[in-house]
């Protein structure tokens, strides 16, 4: 009466490599639904109103024919580990698979109703286990103690149990998907967790530095110690952390199971059934968990309107209580506060150094290693990214070539794709337009810009080769200050200094950083320095004096919480390896300690009148249609305040006046926008000569 043939529902095992293993634990996996089948047919048989004693005899015959194979194949199978894991013994494995057979076999539950009811298609109960089961009282008196004193099956989310409300013999079990296709053999991750996570496969090769090696061996020694820790990892994002806790725990023969919180939803069920699902994946695998980027939901403010991040916390909290064994998480900004009360280790991972990176790009690149070989060098330097970013840049760079060669533009274009998704809206991409003979400055201010870019083009032979960065009590980046009037070109030249160092611009969008949670506004600021370090990009904090204003006396708390923000920009503005360019319009306003920090302050006064003279011309250009004599000198003398952007939006409106009269652009044009730009600066001149009537 046994069948050997599979539900045509339930996920098939994976065929691989590991063949055989697939094969038998599929063969067990029907098996043993085939044996509740047979003894969920015998109960019913022995409480039918006649029973056939041939029947019976027969089902009896086949319930110990499939015993006597199952006791062959279970030695060594997924059921048998996850009993040892858990100290489960033969009556709990009994409960396992008969909830799982009423859950999955389409066959068993008509049985199962006819022992039960129609309760049963709500799920199996201890009733009608013992039913099935021929379990005796105190066998189930047992169960019942068991799974009402927080059973391993129910704690570890194998099996669900309701809230309370029926008796508890009469509450049905519920089977999560999850538990039936792992008995299945299928080894494809939770569906809570698709998107979000998955088994972290440990590398083939891991190329590391001396203090990356030091960083592994510590972690390895943790997870061996074979106590309850909880591991923080602490990196920049990119770094390759969870690799280094993959390849730290293979030796040990533990796989590693990550969950990213960065891309699970902060509040209501998602989380809280990816964090379960987390924990039941870990168990049923035998895993080491690794909660991903914990600061995005522990470092978070007070509330949300909505209360989100506070119920984040709280799914998280209680998802370290939970956990037994050691508890790795990663962290991109340290010192994130953790409140557990197990032992805490914290384990610093950072990039690797350039010669390091150097060799896992032509790892990566594989036979196109040499087709960039000389531009390796550079890439590696300015690009501070872990083996798993390579990776995702080599694979993004070919996908940009298409057919063609891969080159030098391909690889940078593959690492900038990424930027923009770290940044996410924190910060908003400027693409510079404008050139350097757009620029109209004092020679002595154009030197300054010039020197401040030698700085950084010159860094790597003034810090690593000739030693002066072991004199640097931070980073090695460069921070400037451009301060002057609006409209006297900051963010341009910004800009200019960008595109001649290759560097990809984003200004910082001060209304999504700035926060009025506490720690919010330090999260989302960390996230930026982050994103801007892994993508070589130049930060740009336009209108600065909001973020870094001079620290007051603390009257309040207010006060305490407004200098900590500035503390900590201030600290990592210093640790930062990049560019940043800060601008103002009131320089007096800013924290005296980051003047110290800057490499440059450069200020813009207004133009003088030879300066607007030759803006005026500039904008102008050479393919605006002119008409008579152009007086450029007579604007830049009449107005006097205007400064840069003034002249751009005053040339830029007389060229509207020029089109819409379907004429060329005039002196009286450039007048008559002129004053209307005064006007909006809250200047007024009377008339003159070059005022003209409104056309008819």
């Amino acid at each position: 009466m046994a069948s050997d043939a599979p539900l045509p529902w339930v996920p098939r095992a994976p065929r691989g490599r590991d063949l055989d293993t697939a094969e038998r634990c599929e063969r067990i996996y029907y098996r043993e639904l085939e044996r509740v089948r047979l003894r969920a047919m015998l109960a019913a048989e022995r409480l039918a109103s006649r029973p056939d004693p041939a029947v019976i005899h027969g089902l009896q015959d086949d319930v110990v024919s499939l015993e006597e194979e199952l006791a062959k194949l279970r030695p060594g199978c997924r059921t048998t580990r996850l009993m040892e894991r858990l100290g489960l013994d033969d009556d709990e494995r009994d409960l396992l698979w008969t909830a799982v057979a009423v859950a999955a076999d389409a066959r068993v539950l008509p049985h199962a109703q006819v022992l039960g009811g129609t309760e049963a298609r709500r799920g199996l109960s201890l009733s009608l286990h013992t039913l099935i089961a021929d379990v005796d009282g105190e066998r189930v008196r047992a169960l019942v103690a068991g799974l009402l004193a927080g059973h391993p099956l129910l704690r570890e989310q194998i099996l669900a149990w309701p809230a309370a409300g029926e008796a508890p013999t009469a509450r049905p079990l519920v089977v999560p998907a999850r538990t039936i296709s792992w008995l299945a053999g299928c080894d494809q991750p939770d569906e809570a967790m698709l998107g979000a996570g998955g088994v972290v496969s440990p590398p083939h090769w891991l190329e590391q530095d001396a203090a990356q090696r030091r960083a592994g061996a510590l972690l390895q020694s943790v997870l061996a110690a074979g106590s309850s820790p909880l591991i923080v990892v602490e990196g920049q994002v990119g770094a390759g952390r969870r690799t280094a806790v993959a390849a730290a725990a293979g030796p040990l023969g533990r796989p590693v199971v990550a969950l990213d919180l960065r891309r699970v939803p902060k509040g209501g069920a998602a989380l809280e059934g990816a964090l379960a699902a987390l924990r039941r994946e870990c168990c049923l695998r035998d895993a080491i968990p690794l909660l991903c980027d914990i600061d995005e939901v522990a470092s978070a403010g007070d509330a949300d309107d909505d209360g989100q991040a506070a119920a984040a916390r709280a799914a998280v909290v209680r998802a370290f209580d939970r956990m037994g064994g050691p508890l790795v998480v990663t962290a991109s900004r340290p010192g994130v506060e953790l409140p557990v009360a197990r032992p805490v280790v914290r384990v610093g991972y950072g990039i690797a150094g350039a010669a390091v990176r150097r060799k896992v790009w032509a790892r990566a690149l594989g036979g196109d290693a040499a087709r960039v070989d000389d531009a390796l060098d550079g890439i590696a330097l300015r690009f501070p990214l872990g083996a798993g970013a390579i990776h995702r840049a080599v694979t993004a760079a070919r996908l940009v070539a298409g057919e063609a060669p891969l080159g030098r533009g391909h690889i940078v274009g593959g690492i900038r794709g990424a930027i923009a998704e770290r940044f996410g809206d924190l910060a908003v991409r400027h693409e510079v337009r404008q050139t350097w003979d757009d620029l109209v400055l004092e020679p002595d201010l154009l030197d300054q810009v010039r020197a401040l870019i030698a700085r950084v083009e010159h860094s790597s032979r003034v810090l690593e080769q000739w030693g002066f960065a072991a004199k640097l009590p931070g980073g090695a980046g460069v921070a400037a200050l451009l301060s002057g009037p609006p409209g006297t070109g900051k963010t341009m030249v910004a800009g200019l200094i960008a595109r001649k160092l290759d560097l990809e611009l984003y200004q910082v969008d001060l209304s999504k950083v700035v926060s009025k949670w506490i720690g919010e506004t330090e999260k989302q600021m960390a996230r930026v320095f982050a994103a801007a370090e892994a993508g070589h990009a130049l930060l740009l904090f336009d209108e600065a004096d909001a973020l870094f204003a001079r620290r007051t006396e603390v009257k309040s708390s207010n006060d305490r919480h407004a200098n900590l923000e500035v503390n900590y920009l201030l600290q990592r503005i210093e640790r930062f390896g990049g560019v940043t360019i800060l601008t103002t319009n009131l320089d007096t306003q800013l924290d005296p300690a980051l003047r110290r920090r800057l490499a440059a302050h450069i200020i813009f006064p207004a133009p003088g009148p030879a300066e607007r003279e030759l803006l005026w011309r500039r904008m102008l250009g050479e393919k605006a249609p002119t008409t008579g004599r152009l007086d450029l000198a007579a604007l830049a003398a009449r107005f006097s305040d205007m400064t840069g952007a003034n002249i751009r939006n005053a040339v830029l409106s007389a060229a509207f006046l020029a089109a819409a009269e379907g004429s060329s652009i005039s002196q009286a044009h450039l007048e008559d926008a002129a004053r209307g730009e005064y006007a909006s600066m809250g200047r007024v001149l009377g008339g003159g000569p070059g005022q003209r009537q409104p056309p008819r």
